[in-house]
């Protein structure tokens, strides 16, 4: 083991490798064709991704409280065993939103 300047756990990099031009340009035309078939496999999953979620029945379906947004004209029909009253959307939801007045609490200084 030779004395290099180096901390012990440390190493060298190493030499970098020099090509010449016929080796260079084959490793470009390799990166070349690497490249085209993973943005091919990316557009391939994004193409695939599309089409199965624009299928999707809960795109077509949505969901149950916009029924209106589908074009349906009556709701559709509920599980077995549930009522319409447990169907029915909570009391306190909305569809305006509700701002809350900003509540300003002073504190005060302690006593000396």
């Amino acid at each position: 083991m030779s004395d290099d300047g180096l901390k012990p756990g440390e190493e060298r990099f190493p030499e970098q490798a020099h090509l010449d031009p016929a080796a260079r340009a084959a490793q470009k035309r390799r990166n070349l064709w690497l490249g085209l078939a993973l943005l091919g496999f990316v557009f391939l999953v994004g193409l695939t991704t599309f089409v199965r979620l624009s299928s999707s029945e809960d795109n077509q379906s949505n969901f149950y409280y916009n029924m209106n947004q589908t074009g349906q004209q009556q709701a559709p029909e509920l599980p077995p065993g549930m009522s319409p009253e447990q169907a029915e959307p909570p009391a306190n939801l909305s569809t305006e939103p509700v701002v809350h007045e900003e509540v300003v609490v002073e504190e005060e200084a302690p006593e000396q």
